[in-house]
C-alpha cells in the first residue's frame, strides 16, 4: 500500500502531466516501476487522482461551461454547435474505452513500453507544430489569422476524439494528441489547447463512471488519499492554466524534447 509521501508524488505527477504533453498515464506506469513503489496501488486511488483532475477542469472552465449550457437553453447557434461538436469529438474514445478495454489495460504493465510510447508523443508534437508553422505561412500570404474554436467543424472535432482515443496507451500524452490534432488542421495553438481540455471533461467523467462499480472493495489509507487528491487537484489546476498561457506565444517542442530524452532514458533504465 502506497504511503502518504508516495501517494503526494503521484499526485503531483498526475496532476502535471495530466494536462502538460508529456502523458500522465506513462508517468503514472513508469514513476512507480523506478522507484519500486507498490504498482497496483488500486482503483480506489486512481480514481480519486483522476477525480481530481476532473474537479480541476470544472473549476478552471466553471464559467466557459455555464455560458455554454445557458447558450445552448437559449438556442444560441454558437453554444449548440460547440456542445455538438464536443459529443462528436468524445465518440471515438468512448468506443475505444468500450470496446477495446482489455488490450488498453494489459499496456499498464509494461513500464518500458510506456517510455517507449513517450517518443511516439514527442513525434507528434513536432509534426504538429511543423504542420501548423506551414498554417501560419499560408495564412501570412493570405493576410488572415489561424482558425478558433468557431471555426471548427466536425471533421476537426473527430480528427481530434480520435486522438484522444489514441492516447489512451499509456505513453501518449492526452494532451499532445488532442492539441496536435487541432494544430494540425490550422488551430491556433491556445484555442486548441481550451478546446482538448473541454473534451477531457466527458472522458474523465465517463472514465470515472466506469470504476466506480469496482471501489466497493478497494482499500486506500486515509492520509494516502488525502495527500494524493489534494496535490493531483492543485497542479492540475496549474497545469491548465499555466499551459493555456504558455502556449499564446511559445510552441511545443520543449515537450516534445523532453518526452524525446525521458523515453530513451526511462527504457533504458527500464527494459
Amino acid at each position: 500500500m502506497l504511503n502518504i509521501f508516495e501517494a503526494a508524488v503521484l499526485g503531483a505527477v498526475q496532476g502535471l502531466t495530466e494536462f502538460i504533453p508529456i502523458s500522465s498515464s506513462g508517468h503514472l506506469v513508469i514513476v512507480p516501476a523506478l522507484f519500486d513503489w507498490p504498482r497496483q496501488q488500486g482503483v480506489a486511488f486512481e480514481v480519486l487522482l483522476h477525480t481530481a483532475s476532473l474537479l480541476a477542469l470544472l473549476m478552471y472552465f466553471s464559467g466557459d461551461l455555464l455560458d455554454l449550457v445557458r447558450g445552448v437553453m437559449r438556442r444560441d447557434r454558437v453554444s449548440v454547435r460547440l456542445g455538438l461538436l464536443l459529443i462528436i469529438g468524445s465518440i471515438p474514445a468512448g468506443l475505444a474505452g468500450l470496446l477495446l478495454r482489455d488490450f488498453f489495460e494489459a499496456q499498464y504493465d509494461d513500464a518500458a513500453g510506456a517510455a517507449l510510447q513517450l517518443l511516439l508523443t514527442a513525434s507528434i508534437l513536432v509534426a504538429a507544430e511543423q504542420a501548423l508553422r506551414y498554417h501560419e505561412r499560408r495564412n501570412a500570404k493570405r493576410g488572415t489569422a489561424l482558425r478558433t474554436i468557431g471555426d471548427m467543424n466536425l471533421v476537426d472535432a473527430t480528427a481530434v476524439g480520435v486522438g484522444q482515443a489514441v492516447a489512451i496507451i499509456p505513453g501518449i500524452s492526452r494532451s499532445g494528441a488532442t492539441i496536435g490534432a487541432a494544430l494540425t488542421f490550422g488551430i491556433a495553438r491556445d484555442d486548441a489547447a481550451r478546446f482538448a481540455f473541454l473534451l477531457a471533461i466527458p472522458a474523465l467523467i465517463g472514465a470515472t463512471i466506469l470504476e466506480v462499480p469496482k471501489l466497493g472493495g478497494s482499500e486506500i489509507n486515509l492520509g494516502a488519499g488525502i495527500a494524493g487528491f489534494v496535490l493531483s487537484l492543485v497542479t492540475s489546476y496549474a497545469a491548465i492554466a499555466g499551459l493555456i498561457r504558455y502556449l499564446r506565444s511559445r510552441t511545443l517542442y520543449p515537450f516534445a524534447a523532453y518526452c524525446a530524452v525521458a523515453g530513451v532514458v526511462f527504457y533504458l533504465i527500464l527494459r
